[in-house]
């Protein structure tokens, strides 16, 4: 096997790894997201018309933490559709590298 076609195929595995964790990272901050959104919504449920300054700045403060997760979450995101076209390009350029190593067989390429 040619060590450029290794060579790419450590590659796409380096670069999945790099994806698979990426993918990790976005869940784990979804999940967070989720939890501070739920918090913030229950206490909106329980907040009074006649709420202390104390309630309303918790409230306040739960807006910015979830405010904050949301950003977090999108930028998860973008990072995920960059490490996926890192994948995407080394599908790419494994494909062209099988087809030069079987070229260099001689008449068994496709």
């Amino acid at each position: 096997m040619s060590s450029e076609f290794s060579r790419e195929i450590r590659k796409l595995g380096v670069r999945f790894e790099d994806y698979v964790k990426a993918e990790q990272e976005f869940v784990e901050h979804v999940k967070e997201c989720v939890r501070i959104f739920g918090e913030l919504a229950n206490s909106l449920e329980k907040r009074s018309k006649t709420s202390s300054s104390e309630e309303i700045e918790k409230l306040l403060s739960l807006r910015g933490e979830a405010v904050k997760s949301l950003a977090q979450v999108l930028k998860s995101e973008g990072n995920i559709e960059h490490e996926k076209s890192h994948v995407f390009e080394s599908y790419a350029t494994l494909i062209l590298c099988l087809e030069k190593t079987f070229g260099k067989l001689g008449s068994y390429s496709i």
